[in-house]
């Protein structure tokens, strides 16, 4: 069975390039806009990995960090942030919060694909 990644970005241009990269690399991909429809697929779908960025409409990428890992119920996926932010202590604060790993945007596919292996992924 595939591995399932949901792609979160306001931009539609970085979801339609890390999809290819996620498809390249045998990923089943789907993909959200907004925190909340990260939130929602999360729910409703057993996701292995989310990779998402900090900054997302309607509720924030750690809100939704926080939120999945404070429900111990559910299942966890590997969450991996790519975001523009290079913030150290955001870096950090995403880290410590439950986050698998964090990549700073522009990214390529090489570097997607050693963070997907170093998670054990493939």
């Amino acid at each position: 069975m595939m591995a399932t990644c949901l792609i979160a970005d306001d931009s539609k241009i970085i979801r339609m390039v890390l999809a290819k990269i996620m498809t390249n690399l045998g990923f089943d991909v789907i993909e959200a806009e907004d925190g909340e429809d990260v939130v929602k697929q999360w729910r409703k779908t057993p996701l292995d990995l989310i990779i998402m960025d900090w900054r997302l409409p309607v509720m924030e990428g750690i809100d939704v960090l926080y939120m999945i890992r404070s429900n111990v119920k559910m299942q966890q996926p590997k969450i991996l942030f790519c975001s523009s932010l290079n913030d150290e202590a955001k870096i950090r604060e995403a880290l410590q919060g439950g986050a698998d790993d964090y990549i700073m945007k522009p990214f390529d596919e090489e570097i997607i694909e050693s963070k997907i292996t170093m998670l054990g992924l493939i």
